[in-house]
Parts: C-alpha cells; structure tokens; sequence
C-alpha cells in the first residue's frame, strides 16, 4: 500500500527529474544564446570578435539573472537586440518548463496505475501457469513412450480456481486491457526453468521434500519465495515496470495479502492502492505542484538560511526535500510540523548524503518557526498536535 511517506518519496523522485531537466533546458537555451551573438567569419569583421563575444557574455549573463522573474527589466545599458533575444530565450524557457512539468506530473500519476496494472497481472499468472501445465500434461500423454507421469500441482488447485472465477479480477483485468497473452514463452520458460526447479516449491513437485514442508498452498509460496526473487522473473518487472526496485515491496505486499485471504477462505477483494484514496493523490499531485510553482519562493528562503552555501552547490536531493517539506507545512493545515520534518529526515536518510539528515533538521526547524510567526505555517485540527 502506498502510505504517505512513499507518496512523499514519489513526489521527491518526480521532482529531482524535473529540476535536472530544467537545469539541461537552461543549459541549451544558453548555449543557443551564445551562438545567436557569435561572430560569423562569413558576415562579420573580424576586428569585432570582442564586441561579439562581450555580447555573448551579456546575453547569458541576462538570462541566467532573469530565469525567475522571466523577463529582462530596466537594461537600458545593453544592446536592444540583446534584450530581444533574452527575453525570447526566457519565454520559450518557461514554455519548455511549463511542459516538462506538466509531462512529469502525468507520468508521476500514471505510475500508481502502472504499479495496480502490475498487481493485477500478477494474480493472473497462476491461471497462467496452469495453462502452462495443462499443455504439458497433454503432450505428456501423448508420447509414444509411457513414462511416471509428473505432478502438475497448479492443475485444478483451489486458488488458482478461485481467481479463474473471480468476476472482479476478470473485471479488472478486461477494463485495462492486462494479460499475459503476448508472454507465453517467458511463461514456458519460467514455469519449466525457474518454478518447476525452485527449491522451495520442490515438495509441491513431487521432488526431494523439504525438512518441514509448507503448510501454505503453492500458490502462496510462489509469490512469497519465487516470483519478487528469481533473477528471471525480476528482470522482466524490472523492464516492464518503471522504479519497479522501489515499487516492489508495495506489489509483493499487495498480492501476497490478496492470495492469503483466498487460503483463509475469504472471497477474492483486491487490495487498495491507499488507505485514504483520492485524498492521497491529491497529496501526492499537490506536493509535486506546489513546490514547482512556489519554487521562487522556496530557493529565497532556503537561499537566507544557508548564507554561508551557494544554494547550486546544496544537493540537488536535499533540495527538493526541503521544498516539498515546506509547501506540506504551508499547505497540509492537518499534518503537524514535526510530522513533516521527522519525515523529511527518514527520507533524507534513505535518499541523500550521511550529512543530510542534520543539514535538512536544521534548515526546517529554523524555516517553520519563522513562517508560522509569519503566518505562512497556520495548523488546524491533527496538525495542532506536538506542534509547538
């Protein structure tokens, strides 16, 4: 399940591509600037490369001074043509800016529904495999040559018919179009090289038994010892499935809980992405917006509060968590300050330098007291709770 603090890592993640990209459209819009205003030996006089490259000097200066204003205001000392292409220069920046943030923000939401379309398919591939078997069972009865016949234990196993007859997960799997339908041979080829070999699946399988064997359906133990470990399989989520390292204990959790409560004898429910629904992606969409649209604000004040730091040189990452911790305490009127900063310095702790968490605590605690005598920081409700 995605709790909150994953949702905060999500927005931290979509946040530090979408500043790596802006610095890499800076980048571009200042190197176009410096070949708008470089001499053409074809058009120009040589003589003048100095004038030419003093040009080139203004021209940058002018765009990387004005990248938050957006404009160039008051340069009665520079060339109007200069100003000209500057302020073009800013507008198509804050036009690409604007996108990459929009593109990132889609992708960010996008993701939940990729990790659900996961969680689904993965319920299907015991049907899957029983399938698998099914074939196999019939080739073997075909052979001319009678041998012991093997044991096929997902054929006609109770979970797996219990999630054959789920007209929910049948449902679910139609409405987003998920199957494994054009992975038939990766199912061949796990079944009979990864599954059917695995060691602790082996006294489903007929093979030598385990010391004590398992008291859960096979089902179960393929995705409890199997599935989120076998190198084969894994490889595959990974390239299906963006950050899938980081969304891998949410699936596991997911479909390991749904598979147990159908051994318990509880009809097939699917999990819950969230606890609060709606309201944690609302979270989630609005740590990530109003941090690029505050971001103005926020690189001042973390700016004033480490004077002695070039506010390009602080960690990217320590950065952006800095943001998202101080638009949640502007903006949650619920979530208390210490909530917030304790949570920033867990995240700080797992994502960023061994120096982070002090770095990140000392910043916000001094932050959040100025704002909330400002009345920037302003709780009601839970968020009163320890927030003195």
């Amino acid at each position: 399940m995605l709790n909150r603090r994953i949702l905060r890592v999500k927005a931290m993640q979509a946040l530090y591509g979408h500043y790596t990209a802006v610095e890499s459209i800076k980048e571009v819009k200042r190197n176009e600037l410096e070949e708008m205003h470089a001499l053409d030996p074809a058009k120009h006089d040589f003589a003048d490369k100095a004038l030419f490259e003093a040009r080139k000097k203004q021209a940058v200066k002018l765009f990387n001074a004005n990248l938050l204003k957006g404009k160039v205001e008051n340069s009665t000392d520079v060339e109007k043509e200069v100003v000209e292409n500057v302020n073009a220069a800013l507008a198509e920046y804050e036009n690409l800016v604007h996108k990459e943030a929009r593109v990132r923000k889609n992708d960010m939401m996008k993701e939940a529904e990729r990790l659900m379309d996961t969680y689904i398919k993965l319920l299907l591939l015991p049907i899957e495999i029983e399938q698998r078997e099914k074939l196999d069972s019939e080739k073997e009865d075909k052979a001319y040559i009678a041998k012991e016949k093997k044991i096929y234990p997902f054929i006609g196993n109770e979970l797996v018919k219990k999630l054959k007859e789920s007209e929910l997960l049948q449902k679910e799997a139609a409405r987003s179009s998920i199957s494994w339908d054009n992975e038939h041979q990766e199912i061949k080829s796990w079944y009979r090289e990864q599954i059917r070999t695995s060691e602790p699946l082996q006294h489903f399988f007929g093979g030598s038994k385990l010391t004590e064997a398992p008291e859960n359906d096979i089902v179960l133990e393929l995705f409890k010892r199997v599935v989120f470990k076998n190198e084969a399989i894994v490889s595959y989520l990974e390239g299906t499935h963006l950050q899938w390292s980081e969304n891998q204990p949410i699936v596991k959790s997911m479909v390991v809980k749904t598979i147990k409560a159908l051994q318990d004898g509880e009809d097939l429910e699917l999990a819950e992405l969230t606890k609060n629904g709606e309201d944690d992606f609302k979270f989630l969409e609005r740590l990530f917006m109003d941090s690029i649209n505050q971001n103005e604000f926020l690189e001042e004040i973390i700016q004033s509060k480490t004077m002695n730091w070039d506010v390009d040189r602080i960690a990217l990452t320590d950065r952006v968590i800095l943001k998202i911790a101080l638009v949640e305490m502007m903006n949650s009127p619920s979530i208390p300050v210490k909530v917030t900063i304790n949570e920033a310095i867990e995240i700080s702790k797992m994502y960023s330098t061994p120096k982070s968490k002090q770095f990140v605590n000392g910043v916000l605690d001094v932050l959040s007291n100025e704002l909330t005598s400002s009345g920037k920081i302003r709780k009601s409700g839970r968020g009163l709770i320890d927030n003195k």
